[in-house]
């Protein structure tokens, strides 16, 4: 009876991975990706600070500290959209722990099931493995170290915000850096150095441009790759295999990530996706895969 039980409760998670993210939390203990989410924030906050301690000083009137406000939030908006795609499960595949002749037997009487040798695990359809994480995730994209997770079925949504809003932010602070030298050249750079000395202002601004120009740059890439993704419902790692499937049309797909209906909700980190899609979890008609 007990045994049927946990069965049960095994199905039942396996169903719903909303659930697994309500009872678990959820970080990957990677020294490389971690690196490489702190330096994201320090990039991020470096901005802030150039804004506040060279920007606002040399120039303090209301178009300025207007600025400073929308850079500000989306500076806010960015390490809010990471935090989430960091710390959410993107989709683990519970464990449904089964062996090679047990798979064999139900392939004998007309299932085809995709196996996980790595997990030892059945997986379901769209799910692959992530050594990093090491677990089968669903609708795997890739494993992203900049947010220290795979992007996955969860996680997706906020994945392509922080893209977004950081690109967002690089641009907005790169004409911000255009205005400043303007301003200063018209001044004869005059009242630019108010607070720090000459040299610590241009190293800070260069340095701010080039930080700027390649996240820009990055981040558009990323944000357009993930875009072109979710509209043809095909993930990275299914591009590359040429996995061939049945695909949602372009506006449902982005419903599938972003929400039910386009709203506001579907730029906020603030807001859950829809954790599960019509043919998730509860799909185990495939073909075997060794990974």
């Amino acid at each position: 009876m007990e045994q049927d039980s946990s069965i049960e409760k095994s199905e039942l998670e396996m169903s719903s991975p909303k659930r697994n993210i309500q009872k678990d939390k959820w970080f990957v203990c990677d020294p490389c990706g971690i690196a490489c989410a702190v330096a994201t924030y320090i990039f991020l906050v470096y901005g802030e600070l150039v804004v506040l301690f060279v920007v606002v000083p040399a120039f303090p009137n209301m178009w300025v500290l207007m600025a400073v406000l929308i850079f500000t939030a989306l500076v806010v908006l960015s390490i809010s959209s990471h935090v989430k795609a960091m710390l959410t499960d993107p989709g683990i595949v519970p464990h449904e722990r089964t062996t090679e002749e047990e798979i064999l037997s139900r392939r004998q009487q007309g299932e085809e099931i995709r196996f996980c040798k790595k997990c030892r695990s059945v997986k379901p359809d769209r799910a692959h493995h992530c050594s990093t994480c090491e677990r089968c995730i669903h609708r795997m994209d890739h494993h992203c170290p900049w947010v220290n997770n795979c992007v996955g079925e969860n996680n997706q949504k906020y994945f392509v915000l922080f893209t977004f809003y950081v690109m967002v932010t690089s641009v907005f602070g790169l004409a911000m850096a255009a205005w400043f030298f303007f301003q200063c050249a018209v001044q004869n750079f005059e009242g630019c150095d108010a607070i720090l000395p000459g040299a610590v202002v241009f190293i800070m601004m260069i340095f701010g441009v080039f930080e700027g120009f390649l996240f820009s740059l990055f981040t558009c890439i990323m944000f357009c790759t993930q875009i072109h993704a979710i509209i043809t419902d095909e993930t990275g790692i299914e591009s590359l295999k040429k996995e061939n499937r049945n695909k949602l049309k372009w506006y449902d797909s982005l419903k599938e990530v972003f929400g039910s209906s386009p709203g506001f909700h579907w730029l906020s980190p603030y807001s859950d996706p829809p954790y599960s899609s019509s043919r998730g979890f509860s799909t185990l008609q495939s073909v075997l895969v060794n990974v």
